[in-house]
């Protein structure tokens, strides 16, 4: 089983943070505009996309 290094770990962990922050602003902007709500939704299935490779 290979070794992580810390690193790893920390860009992980920042990466769940920003899509946590991400899943938020879209739930905020959702109340607000649909506009806003339907870019985010779009560019928030083009990650999901990107992120299954």
């Amino acid at each position: 089983m290979p070794q992580m290094a810390p690193m790893n770990w920390t860009l992980l962990l920042m990466i769940f943070i920003m899509m946590m922050i991400f899943i938020m602003m879209l739930n905020y902007y959702q109340h607000n505009s649909n506009y806003k709500s339907n870019y985010l939704k779009s560019s928030l299935k083009n990650f999901s996309i990107i992120w299954k490779w």
